[in-house]
């Protein structure tokens, strides 16, 4: 009994070290979000403004191959950070050049085909790779009552009220675009903020940044085990790299 209370509370020591080690900051950590997902970004005009006047709907695509859609949770404690990629997702893109206010952006990421620890962006990372065994254990976790809840919450969905020109410029040169909209996740819904370089053409767009939010914004608490001595920070780092194509009028 003595051995299994000393062996508990060397546990309980090294996870307090952990956590007080464990000091980074939330703009600290943006520094670590592999971003962007891809090298290249293609696309035709560098702004906007050069496009005709006139609505036009792009249709993003959803091919892994294409699109970069995915998560990063960084540990808060013991433990690895994690890399959650939607494998199964649906998204457009709505706009008039001439009235970029009254955007539409609607993305639907169906929380059953959240995908964590994929080898490919464990790669992309420079993270080792998670054995099947864990990756699984991972997925029930992500999909549990107290986490996402897939029994009673099928879906992630994003909906823009409005797109801003910011007059900045992305790594690749093309204009950054906010875009404000509603995120719906577990059943609650929060504003959030989405800045998004954007390059696009008559037949194309390619669009990437990071959206910051929280689990309690949403109403619910990072995933915690063993009294905190492995748990998740906070902050969710979505990170967007995707590709679509203009849909038929």
């Amino acid at each position: 009994m003595r051995s299994r209370f000393s062996l508990f509370l060397s546990a309980t020591l090294l996870g307090a070290a952990a956590l007080s080690g464990c000091g980074t900051t939330p703009a600290e950590d943006r520094e670590r979000i592999t971003f962007p997902a891809r090298g290249d970004f293609p696309g035709g005009t560098s702004g906007l403004e050069s496009l005709s006047p006139g609505q036009r709907t792009y249709s993003l695509d959803a091919d892994l191959e294409k699109s970069h859609l995915y998560v990063q949770i960084f540990s808060a404690s013991l433990g690895h950070d994690h890399v959650v990629r939607a494998t199964d997702w649906a998204g457009t893109v709505r706009f008039d050049p001439s009235n970029l206010s009254g955007c539409s952006v609607a993305v639907t990421v169906r929380v059953e085909g959240l995908d964590p620890e994929r080898d490919e962006m464990r790669d992309l990372l420079g993270e080792d790779r998670v054995p099947e065994s864990d990756r699984e254990t991972i997925r029930e976790h992500l999909r549990a009552e107290d986490q996402l809840d897939l029994a009673h919450h099928e879906s992630i969905q994003f909906t823009s009220t409005s797109c801003t020109l910011t007059g900045e410029r992305g790594e690749g040169g093309y204009p950054v675009v906010e875009v404000t909209g509603d995120m719906t996740m577990r059943g609650a819904t929060h504003e959030v903020k989405l800045p998004l370089e954007v390059a696009v053409d008559e037949q194309r767009v390619a669009a990437r940044g990071v959206l910051t939010t929280r689990h309690t914004e949403f109403g619910f608490e990072p995933y915690s085990m063993v009294a905190g001595l492995f748990k998740n920070k906070d902050e969710l780092y979505f990170v967007i790299d995707v590709r679509g194509q203009r849909a038929s009028p």
